[in-house]
């Protein structure tokens, strides 16, 4: 089971992500802080010295850049290796996002459907598929803001795909920003997605 990481927005809402998702989001300075165990403290994300250097961002190996570095293996090993029989190659953006998919809607193991769909965006972001999918994963673990920054992104990938609308409508729903909901379901209405029409039905509001 993958370990899940709190981090702080910049409105101060908090919420759960993983490692993959959290090297995505702190180059792009969309969280404030994230909470480190081993420390028992929150971190700064603009103050923290140990996760920038000069050749860029990190990654999740937050206290390895400190230690001494290991000898390195001699040039031409790791390709040898690579071209071993027994070396099996790294899933496919598309592989990574079938696991997800699986994982997301037959089973409840939500946080390795959350990694799998957060690999898939590392090969290819350019999928708004796998955005709408994590998305999903994290309403599932009760990360609402992260899976409203998710489905945005989607739809900033595809604009005119009404079930994102309405499904982005729906989680802003969850959070009270009705304005914003009420906006995203009559896109999807007017674009002729069914479920909109029927929640408009039912809230007694005008398409």
């Amino acid at each position: 089971m993958y370990k899940l990481i709190q981090v702080r927005y910049w409105n101060n809402r908090e919420g759960l992500i993983d490692d993959v998702t959290l090297n995505e989001l702190i180059p792009e300075r969309k969280i404030r802080q994230f909470f480190r165990p081993s420390e028992s403290r929150w971190v700064d994300v603009g103050k923290d010295p140990v996760r920038v250097k000069s050749n860029g961002f990190m990654g999740p190996e937050r206290r390895e850049a400190l230690r001494p570095t290991k000898k390195e293996k001699p040039p031409g090993l790791i390709s040898k290796l690579l071209r071993r029989k027994e070396v099996k190659a790294l899933p496919s953006a598309e592989e990574w996002f079938e696991q997800g998919f699986v994982l997301l809607h037959t089973t409840d193991r939500y946080r390795e459907a959350l990694r799998a769909f957060a690999s898939a965006i590392a090969l290819n972001p350019g999928d708004a598929r796998a955005y709408l999918n994590r998305g999903m994963a994290f309403e599932r673990l009760d990360n609402i803001e992260q899976a409203i920054a998710d489905y945005t992104r989607a739809l900033e990938l595809s604009p005119r795909d009404a079930k994102i609308h309405y499904i982005r409508g729906i989680a802003s729903w969850r959070q009270g920003r009705t304005e914003e909901a009420l906006k995203d379901i009559r896109v999807a209405a007017e674009l002729g997605y069914l479920s909109a029409r029927y929640f408009l039905k039912a809230k007694k509001l005008d398409v």
